[in-house]
């Protein structure tokens, strides 16, 4: 019997999975290829599908390039979508320092898609890393405009206030500074005053050296539960060790390392 698309499709997924999990990349590398011969397969959707897998197929072989070639095709087609652009950003990481051909294409897909919420927070990453605080602000605010209710903006737009207060350019820093917990608190109710919530809370007071309310959200991230995924416990989102770390700095900076030598060896040792 002839198979149809679908079940074609099906039949080639099937087998891709089990290439990557066996790291078999050559097979999976000639098999997503075939996959995407012109005429192969007709529907969009299924395309766009194949492309994914030839991102994730390339970055498992360390084909940084074609990995590119394969994502901008998958971001041009869908440039409202997160998942899409999170494969962009491992294909960046996996290129290192040399991203600056990325983040033109970034600019470019921005240009054709003015609404796109993930080319907008790229940008801002990009003006940020740049140096450039206030075209970083803008990208993260327009982004905020579309989507006020994402936790990960308002940190972002936090990050940038709390930054510029400490920058010899900053003309008015107790502005700033109210600017910049404005959007922290936004950012921590949204998180429902999680660990992670007061970790960064902590952290924008430490970068502030208002030591003593650090001190008090370092302390109370460390009574809370970590995040979990599936109800399963992640050691990466446990941010204890890092509370501990912190709160050993700001007690060594008090003239207490007995405190700090404590918190290392309850928290921080193996």
């Amino acid at each position: 019997a002839v198979l149809g698309e679908d079940a074609y499709l099906e039949a080639v997924l099937m087998a891709l999975r089990a290439f990557t999990q066996l790291a078999r990349v050559k097979e999976a590398a000639a098999l997503v290829g075939e996959a995407l011969v012109p005429g192969r397969f007709q529907e969009p959707a299924h395309r766009h599908l194949l492309r994914v897998w030839a991102v994730i197929v390339s970055l498992q072989a360390g084909e940084t390039l074609a990995a590119f070639d394969s994502v901008r095709y998958a971001c041009n087609l869908r440039p409202h979508s997160v998942p899409v652009w999170n494969l962009l950003n491992r294909v960046a990481h996996s290129a290192g320092h040399d991203t600056h051909h990325i983040y033109k294409f970034v600019l470019r897909c921005l240009q054709r898609n003015p609404t796109s919420v993930p080319c907008m927070v790229l940008m801002g990453h990009h003006a940020q890393m740049a140096g450039s605080a206030k075209l970083a602000l803008g990208q993260y605010l327009r982004a905020h405009e579309r989507m006020p209710g994402e936790p990960l903006i308002n940190l972002l737009i936090a990050v940038v206030y709390i930054s510029h207060v400490m920058s010899r350019r900053c003309e008015d820093r107790h502005r700033t500074t109210l600017n910049g917990f404005s959007f922290l608190v936004q950012y921590a109710e949204q998180r429902r005053w999680s660990q992670e919530a007061y970790y960064n809370l902590g952290r924008g007071f430490h970068q502030l050296s208002l030591l003593s309310l650090a001190r008090r959200c370092y302390e109370h991230a460390l009574l809370l539960s970590p995040q979990r995924i599936a109800g399963a416990y992640v050691p990466t989102l446990d941010l204890r060790r890092e509370c501990a770390y912190n709160l050993a700095l700001i007690a060594k900076s008090k003239g207490a390392p007995k405190t700090a030598a404590a918190l290392l060896a309850r928290y921080c040792v193996f």
